[in-house]
Formats: C-alpha cells, sequence, structure tokens
C-alpha cells in the first residue's frame, strides 16, 4: 500500500515524529484531500499532554486546506483539483496533520477563489462548533436557506456569547448578526472590544473585570430580561468563565451551552494542565438551569446538519462574506516537524489571542512526490 508522512505523538506526553502511514483510496462518497495548511488548537495540546480522546500513537489534528486528489464512487460536487476546507473525525485515520487524508464528502466545503487556503484553514471547527451550539443545542431560529428578508420572531432576546474573541466564540457572533439577532452581548479582552462589536454584539464587557457579571444583570434588568437568558461558553473554563455564567444565568428555563472540556488549569499555570468532562459538576448551577455540553463531532447525529452544515453552509456564508477567517499567525519552519513542534509549543504558551496559528503540512519543495 501506498504511504504518505504524518506527524505522530507516539505516546502521553511524548515527543511528535514523523512517520510514513497508509494513504487510502477514498471509497464510496468519500474524497481525498492533499493537505496543505492546517490550524493548531487547544485539542493538540489536551490530547499530548493529557491523552483527551486518543490511542497512542496518533496523528493530530481534525480541521484542514487542501486541494482534492482524488474521488470516489458516487462523489456528486466536489471534483479532482478543487480547493476545499473541513473538519474530519469520523475514524482514528482522518486527521490533519498528515500529508493526504480521505474522509466522506459531505465533511468539506469548497473554499471561495477569493480567499487563501491559509485562512480558510482557519474556519471549520469553530464555525461547526458554534452553529452546532446555537442551532441544536440553544435553539436559536436559524433556518437554512436563510428567506429572504428574514426577521428571528425572538430577535432582541438577550444571547451572552462568553469568550466571544476565541476563534469559536468570532463565529458565534458573525452568525447571529447575519441571522439578524440585535441584542448579543459578548465578553472579551478590550483589546478586541471593536473587533466583536462590529462583528455585531451590541454590547461587549471586559471578562477580567470584577465586576464583569454585575454588569451584564445590569444590563439585562435595565432591558427588561431580569430572567430566562441563553448563554454560549465558547471556553469552558471553569473559573474564568462557568463560574460567573452560573450567576447571571439563574433562572428555570435558562440554558448553556458551554464546550467540552472543562479547562479546571492549563499547562501554563503552577498546576499545570486539569481538565474535566463534567459541564454540569464544575459550576454551581441554579435548579431549572438547562447545561448542554458540546462535543461538535456530535453535529452528524442531526441529518440536516450531518448533509448541509460543511458541504454547503460554512462555504455560502463564506462566499458571501457573511463569516470571516480569523486573524491569522504563520508558524515558520524548515520541515513539517519543526513546524508542528513550533506550534504545539506556542499552544502550550498559553499567549495565543484572537488569531489562529496556521501552518503548511504539504509544500512542493518539501515533498515534491506528492505533487
Amino acid at each position: 500500500m501506498a504511504t504518505h508522512p504524518a506527524i505522530i505523538v507516539p505516546a502521553l506526553k511524548g515527543p511528535l515524529t514523523i512517520q510514513h502511514v497508509p494513504t487510502w483510496k477514498p471509497a464510496h462518497r468519500e474524497i481525498q484531500v492533499r493537505v496543505e495548511w492546517v490550524p493548531s488548537a487547544p485539542l493538540d495540546v489536551w490530547q499530548v499532554d493529557a491523552g483527551l480522546m486518543v490511542q497512542f500513537p496518533q496523528t493530530l489534528g481534525d480541521t484542514a486546506a487542501g486541494t482534492v486528489v482524488a474521488v470516489g464512487p458516487d462523489v456528486k460536487r466536489l471534483q479532482i483539483g478543487d480547493q476545499v476546507f473541513g473538519m474530519f473525525f469520523q475514524n482514528k485515520t482522518q486527521k490533519g496533520q498528515q500529508v493526504y487524508v480521505t474522509a466522506p464528502e459531505t465533511l468539506f466545503g469548497k473554499v471561495p477563489q477569493t480567499i487563501p487556503l491559509s485562512a480558510a484553514a482557519t474556519i471549520p471547527t469553530n464555525f461547526c462548533t458554534a452553529f452546532f451550539a446555537l442551532f441544536e443545542k440553544l435553539k436559536i431560529e436559524l433556518p437554512w436557506p436563510r428567506p429572504e428578508n428574514f426577521t428571528p420572531s425572538d430577535k432582541d432576546v438577550p444571547l451572552l456569547i462568553w469568550g466571544a474573541a476565541s476563534s469559536v466564540g468570532q463565529s458565534a457572533v458573525q452568525i447571529l448578526q447575519h441571522w439578524g439577532y440585535t441584542n448579543v452581548i459578548a465578553t472579551s479582552s478590550p483589546k478586541h472590544h471593536a473587533r466583536i462589536k462590529a462583528y455585531g454584539a451590541a454590547h461587549v464587557f471586559d471578562y477580567r473585570d470584577p465586576n464583569v457579571t454585575a454588569s451584564i444583570l445590569e444590563l439585562l434588568a435595565s432591558q427588561g430580561h431580569s430572567e430566562i437568558i441563553r448563554v454560549f461558553d465558547s471556553v469552558a473554563s471553569k473559573y474564568g468563565s462557568l463560574i460567573p455564567i452560573s450567576k447571571i444565568a439563574t433562572q428555570p428555563g435558562s440554558a448553556v451551552a458551554a464546550v467540552l472540556p472543562v479547562v479546571i488549569s492549563t499547562s501554563a499555570e503552577k498546576d499545570g494542565l486539569k481538565l474535566s468532562p463534567d459541564v454540569s459538576a464544575e459550576a454551581p448551577w441554579a435548579s431549572g438551569v438547562e447545561i448542554h455540553p458540546i462535543v461538535v463531532y456530535n453535529y452528524e447525529e442531526n441529518q440536516f446538519l450531518r448533509d448541509h452544515l460543511q458541504a454547503e453552509i460554512m462555504p455560502t456564508l463564506l462566499a458571501q462574506g457573511a463569516i470571516e477567517p480569523n486573524k491569522q499567525q504563520i508558524v515558520e519552519g524548515e520541515t513539517l516537524l519543526d513546524r508542528a513542534r513550533k506550534a504545539l509549543d506556542i499552544m502550550r504558551s498559553g499567549t495565543v489571542s484572537g488569531e489562529r496559528l496556521v501552518w503548511q503540512v504539504w509544500t512542493e519543495e518539501e515533498f515534491p512526490e506528492f505533487k
């Protein structure tokens, strides 16, 4: 069987290595993509340093942008030569940090011609997580295709996005603006406030302000919304987001959706990396408040999202300018392994804010045999 290079972590906290792995031919409704750009994510650190959702040895990454090089039977939308972006996750071989990935066509969208692959790579995981949380868990009205002149029946309802400058949070705010929601309340560092307001947030608070919960409650009371609220926690930090949110979403019928895992402490803190799989257990939630943990890979359980989210909704909104790629910090290195190791170390440092690390996997100079 043909093989190709892949980034492998051999064991818990082990050093990244390069190994050759099998190149799987596309089967029914699958495509094979040459991976050209990938984003780094906190998940990379959690998998290497905490063994989250891995079986070692493990290839890293669930998102990429690249070029279709082969198609299987009954592939309908995409063809060889198309530039695509997507999040893929159905089995252990579908990982981003390798020269080729083979996965179902529905897990990829076509990249608009005006968008560089390096920018497109920042979108899929963030967009899918945000849309899944808002649409499926918080039951926010996001009809697709969006009807012309659509106005939500509850467009003025308060919707709190905690961590709006995170990659996922930015997607959530832009999605809500596109569908016409006018009372988006957000938290972020002050340096990101102008951008979050430009994306559609009506109010932005500094999440580090010791009075942030009181300020948000005061705003809600002034609007006459002192009861039910819907909250999307895009960072799921026990002390940085969940506990403050638990003081805001207190009325029965309120709903909180939070991404997993819950971060108790990071690699950069003195206690080291500590994670929790249980949103409900990590904050003193009031009785009657709905808590929804978010594992984005579960979106395929909704047949509509399975068929349309990445294949249609994501690339259409990008082409229309309704969503935009995250700012990118490009990680350079002479070799694939250099780039992967540098990116992982930067993610561990906890210094990434308001942007995404992106780096090249396949380059013609390093791997001409896979052109």
